[in-house]
């Protein structure tokens, strides 16, 4: 189904539960109802189907709607929108940079996989 080699969505796998872990704690601070609330509900369902997709074991590609996937590319591409927008603030060389250039590798990668998963379905 994908592209990418064993260890290119393994060293993926590391930024997208990452951001899961810091998007968890992060929406348990807001409360329900709330824009932000609402928006990191949805990145992380995309950032679970996208882990969902990188695993190895094969999937039920009925695990995910047409409209999820859908959703999933919207939260992904805005995920990753954000993430080049702070990569430029940070110098090359710097933690900071290695996080976020890190971070939209693994996001335009979830992108692809979801694409590929649309394609299919």
């Amino acid at each position: 189904m994908s592209d990418y080699s064993a260890d290119k969505l393994q060293e993926a796998r590391r930024p997208i539960a990452s951001l899961m872990s810091k998007s968890e704690k992060a929406q348990q601070k807001l409360a329900p109802g709330t824009w932000q609330h609402t928006m990191l509900r949805d990145n992380l369902k995309a950032l679970r189907i996208a882990s969902a997709l990188m695993d190895e074991e094969p999937h039920n590609p009925d695990n995910f709607t047409r409209g999820d996937l859908q959703e999933a590319l919207r939260a992904l591409a805005s995920m990753a929108s954000k993430t080049e927008k702070a990569l430029a603030r940070f110098s090359p060389g710097t933690s900071q940079h290695t996080l976020q250039r890190n971070r939209l590798e693994a996001l335009q990668i979830a992108e692809t996989l979801v694409r590929a998963e649309m394609d299919q379905g």
